[in-house]
């Protein structure tokens, strides 16, 4: 359908582009493929920055797994996402999107794509460019993450409130949460619920979990290897201080540069480093390109 639609885009007769429309009637309009961009769901950013007390909840788990964040109301997209695989325990080794809507494989919604899905054509706005404050303005609105589209890894964003920003606040904090993050490739919902069972003695369902994995994956697993990763409030605090950098302290030009990096990890490592720098002087764009290269 995508190559149909880019030759339906490149006929030079409108006659035949309407005959052909008419043909498929309704199939164009209702293809997952439509190339229409969806309405932006983005707002203008905020002239001050606040701090973001937001709710993440993975999807169709019960009970919930969630997680409750502080977050500098001018953080990117792709800066959640670092926040978001360090606060549930992933490895950042799936594809990942945001999405405007409920659902990421829903195109009447704005998606906001990692550079991957940018480089391969996908219809969607880069991840890096989008502030969170642009699409998260009152309490309650909401946005979706998705991570694994294989086992489909859902989760709903929420803006809970809107509070005052100390000067010394970090970029991101997580401040509560429940139940351990689920282990990667690990099956979906049921799967983790299973492994849930498998890996804790205590579970009323630990033997049959046990019995059910092993005859799923064969006598030999290691159910150790596969133990949900526990909700360690400190140790997700210690990498976040790693993961979301301030970078307003730099100057503009290198700044910037850092920022069209694609890789929030590589970005990390590099305002990481430059920390051990005692105030760097860079005086124009090119003299930052040549540091960041």
């Amino acid at each position: 359908m995508r190559r149909f639609q880019e030759q339906l885009a490149a006929l030079d007769d409108p006659a035949a582009v309407a005959a052909a429309r008419r043909l498929l009637g309704g199939l164009i309009e209702n293809s997952p493929f439509d190339p229409v961009p969806a309405p932006s769901a983005r707002r203008p950013r905020r002239d001050d920055v606040v701090t973001y007390r937001i709710r993440v909840d993975l999807r169709d788990t019960a009970p919930p797994l969630w997680r409750r964040l502080e977050l500098a109301s001018d953080l990117r997209l792709d800066e959640l996402h670092t926040v978001l695989q360090t606060a549930f325990g992933w490895t950042d080794s799936h594809l990942h999107r945001f999405s405007s809507g409920t659902s990421i494989h829903d195109h009447r919604h704005e998606a906001y794509l990692m550079p991957f899905e940018i480089e391969e054509g996908e219809p969607g706005i880069p991840e890096g460019d989008v502030r969170i404050d642009e699409l998260l303005v009152a309490a309650g609105d909401r946005i979706t993450y998705g991570y694994d589209y294989g086992d489909d890894w859902t989760h709903t964003v929420r803006l809970e409130a809107i509070l005052p920003r100390p000067e010394d606040a970090p970029r991101a904090v997580c401040t509560a949460g429940r139940r351990p993050g689920p282990p990667e490739d690990c099956g979906g919902v049921d799967g983790y619920e299973m492994w849930c069972a498998a890996t804790d003695p205590t579970h009323t369902q630990h033997t049959l979990a046990v019995a059910e994995i092993r005859n799923l994956y064969g006598p030999d697993i290691d159910l150790a290897a596969h133990t949900p990763t526990a909700f360690d409030l400190d140790e997700i605090n210690d990498m976040l201080g790693h993961a979301a950098p301030d970078d307003t302290d730099l100057p503009e030009p290198l700044a910037a540069r850092i920022h069209a990096i694609d890789d929030p990890a590589g970005r990390t490592w590099l305002r990481a480093a430059l920390d051990t720098v005692a105030g760097p002087e860079i005086p124009d764009e090119t003299t930052a390109t040549v540091v960041v290269h």
